[in-house]
């Protein structure tokens, strides 16, 4: 089951990082967009047509709703990690994941999630879970962590290739492009 378990989390992992490169084809594309109309290469109704065509991509993209079939996640326990030992050198990146909220979650109305993306748990623009906290003092904790949903109580980093090459040895894998060091998106609390 623990296998079964691993092969879950790498598939998911692959999934979000095919995301990720595809948001940032995306963006180099949008860029090339900008430059040949600039050069006048294309005239600006090619990129109205673009921007037409990727809100169509965007639509069809989208589920119309996730929900974990968690029933209880207060009985929902993960392997036992120190984070605060490690968190240096993995960034929290567990925090980057996406995670859906499950019905429990929804009708103790305790767990914000996205608007358009029904139900899951909002990021910031950091890349980070809005509810990771950014204060210096704080940084890396949960500030929903009583409430927080079923696959943030059960998640191990151990063996999940996105957070570590080497968990024993302390490898942290390569940061994504797309995500931010937590040492960039800490708050510093004001002198006084």
């Amino acid at each position: 089951m623990r296998r079964l378990t691993s092969a879950v989390r790498r598939l998911d992992g692959d999934g979000e990082r095919a995301l990720t490169g595809v948001t940032e084809l995306q963006q180099q594309l949008e860029t090339l967009v900008d430059v040949l109309i600039q050069a006048g290469t294309l005239k600006p109704g090619h990129a109205a047509l673009l921007a037409r065509l990727r809100k169509r991509v965007e639509i069809a993209r989208t589920p119309a709703i996730e929900l974990s079939d968690v029933d209880d996640k207060y009985q929902e326990v993960g392997e036992p990690i120190d984070c605060e030992s490690r968190l240096a050198l993995c960034q929290a990146r567990c925090c980057s994941f996406q995670v859906t909220l499950s019905r429990q979650d929804l009708l103790e109305g305790e767990v914000a999630w996205e608007i358009d993306r029904p139900y899951r748990l909002p990021r910031s623009r950091d890349g980070y879970c809005m509810y990771l906290a950014r204060d210096a003092d704080e940084v890396g904790r949960c500030t929903n962590y009583q409430v927080r949903p079923a696959t943030c109580r059960s998640y191990s980093c151990k063996d999940d290739a996105r957070v570590w090459i080497d968990f024993d040895a302390r490898i942290p894998a390569p940061m994504p492009d797309t995500l931010d060091p937590l040492v960039h998106v800490t708050r510093r609390k004001p002198a006084g």
